[in-house]
């Protein structure tokens, strides 16, 4: 059975728009209380900040833009990983692991081609 080529746009796009809810449910709260004190205010504004770039730059066509964004995305979601991995393998653990690889990917791939 052959792929379907004319499909990978749409998957890009549904990685792009599915890192955006996936920042905006985990992270906005943590960043609208505006903790300067914390690391996870900063952590937060990171991650909302690099996936709304990713987003953008599916429009503006700056790759540079997204291999700095799934850079950055990539470290936090480590970070992440390496926070949760002491509680054992639960869903937490493995949706960072997940955030990480569409990071990766646009690190690697950031015209999406």
């Amino acid at each position: 059975m052959q792929p379907i080529k004319a499909l990978l746009p749409v998957s890009i796009w549904l990685m792009r728009i599915g890192l955006v809810l996936y920042a905006y449910e985990e992270y906005f709260k943590t960043f609208s209380k505006f903790h300067l004190d914390k690391v996870e205010f900063y952590i937060a504004a990171l991650f909302l900040i690099f996936s709304a770039i990713i987003f953008v730059t599916g429009i503006k066509k700056r790759s540079a833009l997204t291999v700095i964004s799934g850079f950055v995305i990539t470290l936090i979601s480590i970070y992440n990983v390496i926070n949760t991995i002491d509680g054992g393998l639960d869903t937490g653990l493995i949706l960072n692991f997940l955030i990480a690889s569409i990071a990766v990917y646009f690190l690697a791939n950031p015209g999406g081609k």
